[in-house]
């Protein structure tokens, strides 16, 4: 087989175009940093980063393939909008970033117009207005992430289009998604490379008296570590780590009470962010011999978890995945076990976790080209937090693992 991993939206628009079509909208405006990103191959730093600048950066995706997929963003992003979507028309307005050359700036005689202080809202209002019309998004049902959007956004979308009926997007950007090209998979891989050397790289730094907050600086450390000089993971960006010890299993940055002490669990759940797709999975370590309850728990959830992967076959309804998985905790000790979910589908949203879920009542059907984060974690303060999470990518013959670490509950002797 030909695996394709040259990165292009071209096949995304096509769909999303199909779908606009088939719902009778004129277009689409993109608002969420991920669906900005999907549609035009762009991340923007700004709006992926900085939440206050949601709104500041638009994508309208016009429903007809005649006319162009339109980018709205300010002028200092301008230069790698354009070499990340070179086939994606930039209209740009000014922000508060001088980018003057030095040679520019001595001159006396070439005066220039104040900079705004962050933006000019009447600049964002008349653009937005102008790229509604010129790609016949100016009428009628256009669609757009109406959930998510700031009212900011929403007044301005009404102003600059009072004839438009909008709709929401959420679910069918969802669907479209939900699918991965190649070149997805591969950087979805990258990101879990990157993890895993994180989460390895942690235990070797793990000593006696280490607070959980300890342990994700030596995560984040590790992935640092990893990533520098290391040409494949040059499109890192971040990373995120809710790491666990013994039985302090809340989350949080400010998880510093108790210390690692021998016996205790260590758990990951993490992940890292390479070229705009971010990953999710952990494993679960014990800083020398567990107890005989934790390797208990730990082997049911194991396979339980195995059980869950196993399942996700093209064809079969999602939902199956999570009664298998559930019903093997139950029947093996621990018939009251509760959990919502036991994995679901991931890719471009900085909040990793993408619907569809593997819940119960997930009617949905596997098919080729998806990618699950499968989990089935315990937050048990007396034994010790569990998680085995793997991402996997769904192909003919069923899920193919894209982490590397073994599901054993690995055994990290403790170093002074």
């Amino acid at each position: 087989m030909t695996v394709v991993t040259d990165a292009s939206t071209d096949h995304a628009i096509a769909r999303i175009r199909e779908r606009l079509r088939a719902r009778g909208l004129a277009g689409y405006v993109a608002f969420t940093p991920s669906n900005l990103f999907y549609t035009t191959g762009f991340r923007s730093y700004f709006v992926s980063e900085w939440w206050r600048l949601h709104g500041t950066v638009l994508a309208f995706v016009p429903a007809d393939e005649a006319k162009p997929v339109t980018l709205m963003l300010g002028d200092f992003e301008e230069k790698t909008a354009r070499a990340a979507a070179p086939g994606v028309d930039l209209r740009t307005y000014r922000l508060w970033v001088d980018l003057s050359t030095a040679e520019q700036m001595a001159q006396p005689s070439a005066p220039t117009a104040q900079r705004p202080e962050q933006w000019d809202a009447a600049e964002l209002d008349r653009i937005t207005t102008e790229a509604l019309r010129d790609l016949g998004m100016d009428r009628g049902p256009v669609a757009t992430d109406l959930p998510h959007m700031t009212l900011d956004t929403w007044q301005r979308l009404q102003r600059a289009a009072p004839d438009v009926e909008w709709v929401d997007f959420t679910d069918d950007a969802y669907e479209v998604r939900l699918i991965k090209q190649e070149w997805e998979i591969e950087r979805l891989r990258t990101a879990v490379e990157l993890s895993e050397r994180g989460m390895v790289g942690a235990m070797e730094l793990a000593r006696a008296g280490m607070t959980a907050a300890d342990i994700r600086a030596a995560y984040q450390i590790s992935v640092a570590q990893a990533a520098m000089g290391e040409p494949r993971f040059a499109g890192y960006t971040d990373n995120w780590v809710l790491p666990t010890i013994g039985g302090t299993t809340s989350a949080g940055y400010g998880a510093t009470a108790g210390g690692l002490q021998r016996g205790d669990l260590v758990k990951f759940d993490c992940g890292t962010t390479v070229q705009g797709y971010r990953s999710d999975g952990g494993r679960t370590f014990a800083f020398g011999q567990p107890s005989a309850e934790a390797q208990r728990l730990y082997d049911v959830l194991a396979e339980a978890q195995r059980i869950a992967r196993d399942s996700l076959v093209p064809g079969a309804r999602i939902g199956d995945a999570f009664l298998g998985a559930i019903g093997h905790v139950h029947s093996h000790g621990y018939p009251t076990f509760n959990r919502g979910h036991v994995g679901h589908s991931i890719g471009i949203d900085t909040f990793h976790e993408e619907p569809p879920f593997i819940g119960p009542g997930c009617n949905v059907r596997v098919e080729v080209g998806m990618v699950f984060a499968v989990e089935v974690p315990t937050y048990t303060p007396d034994v010790g937090a569990i998680m085995i999470e793997d991402l996997v990518v769904i192909r003919e013959d069923g899920a193919e693992l894209l982490h590397t670490l073994p599901h054993e509950l690995a055994v990290v002797e403790p170093r002074s």
